[in-house]
């Protein structure tokens, strides 16, 4: 995938795409594989992705499906991640665009697919941003969010990271386990 610099400013989102532990490359492969399979069931042309960060879930996406999209285009709020977002996918038919994820600037009626990998934990009211979609999207959504029993079990114990705080990554606000993010995806209906 290449290196990139990290830079003293950004999270510590580019490392998981830097590791080169067997277990860590494994994981991530395994999990653009899925992605992508899944995508490509819907087969959309025009998809956007909702943090997008520094692109490279992006590029990991159109590499496994041979950049079949017409075109993409990427919100986030960092600018930093944004400035290497469009050099990472100049290959692309993608746009990166800056915008706070609880107000969307922009008309979601285009895209065929709304992508949210990764996202939903950094954020402090996710709920926010899945009503707001839900009432301005009838499409195609692809969320994602690290299953973390299992992410903080291995933080803490195979990576050896974050040991103070049992695991936890310092950037995530919610710990979903499986049954928790089917609950935040489906919440009871008020009786």
């Amino acid at each position: 995938m290449g290196t990139f610099k990290l830079a003293d400013n950004q999270t510590g989102n580019l490392a998981k795409y830097q590791s080169d532990l067997p277990f860590a490359v494994t994981r991530l492969d395994d999990f653009f594989n899925a992605i992508a399979g899944l995508i490509a069931v819907v087969t959309p042309s025009v998809v956007l992705n909702v943090g997008c960060g520094e692109g490279l879930d992006m590029k990991s996406i159109y590499d496994r499906l041979d950049a079949r999209f017409a075109y993409g285009c990427g919100l986030d709020l960092r600018v930093e991640a944004l400035k290497m977002a469009s050099r990472v996918l100049i290959p692309y038919k993608f746009d990166v665009l800056q915008g706070d994820l609880y107000h969307l600037p922009l008309s979601l009626a285009r895209f065929d697919l709304i992508l949210c990998l990764e996202v939903l934990e950094h954020l402090s009211c996710p709920e926010q941003l899945l009503s707001d979609l839900s009432q301005r999207y009838s499409g195609h959504c692809l969320f994602s969010v690290p299953n973390e029993p299992a992410y903080r079990l291995t933080r803490l114990l195979l990576l050896r990271r974050n040991i103070r705080q049992l695991g936890n990554h310092p950037d995530h606000r919610h710990h979903w386990s499986k049954g928790g993010f089917a609950r935040l995806m489906n919440p009871p209906l008020d009786q």
